[in-house]
């Protein structure tokens, strides 16, 4: 799901394109990136939809999460938020109480094994103060009452790139392959 509010805004020089440092170097919006949500698209309801499965018919089988009870789910939400919610589109919030009742139907669905919820926002570590689903692991951007920051600002483009957490967090995961024996630890130990 990507809202392009980035990648459309008008002062971005490249439309279309989002990078995550000044150097260019990596697209996150790129050809290869795969997105099943745009825009206007990007609700709550279908976020929920999407990690429940509760879809009308309708719905190709490209927009579902097909999981399984042996599947290793990774959410990674970001963007605006505070104590307990998250915006989506500057238009809806969603809300902890959500987060968790959506995991909780997951778990009762047999939807995963192991479940990541990665907050970027705002108070994230609020997000997951709901949960007691069990096999969920999650991590946050800031606590409580703490602001996550912006990390880059291009001023070619006229906007923050990426966020602080975000771009620690891919530049640790670009390290890893299928090969890779890279653990949780080791990433938990680069936000120090």
């Amino acid at each position: 799901m990507l809202a392009e509010d980035v990648a459309c805004n008008p002062r971005n020089a490249y439309a279309g394109q989002v990078f995550n440092d000044e150097s260019h170097r990596l697209n996150v919006y790129g050809s290869n990136v795969e997105v099943d949500y745009r825009g206007s698209e990007v609700t709550v309801e279908n976020f929920i939809r999407v990690l429940t499965g509760r879809h009308d018919p309708a719905v190709p089988r490209p927009k579902r999460m097909l999981s399984d009870k042996g599947s290793n789910v990774l959410i990674y939400i970001s963007g605006h938020g505070g104590n307990e919610f998250m915006k989506f589109q500057d238009v809806e919030e969603l809300m902890a109480q959500d987060v968790a009742d959506a995991i909780q139907q997951m778990h009762e669905k047999g939807r995963y094994r192991e479940l990541l919820l990665v907050a970027e926002t705002c108070q994230a570590a609020t997000l997951y103060s709901k949960i007691t689903s069990p096999n969920v692991l999650a991590m946050a951007s800031s606590l409580k009452g703490e602001s996550s920051y912006s990390y880059l600002t291009d001023m070619d483009v006229g906007l923050s790139l990426i966020d602080r957490f975000t771009w620690s967090t891919l530049d640790f995961f670009e390290k890893v392959d299928i090969h890779s024996r890279l653990s949780l630890a080791q990433l938990m130990q680069i936000y120090r």
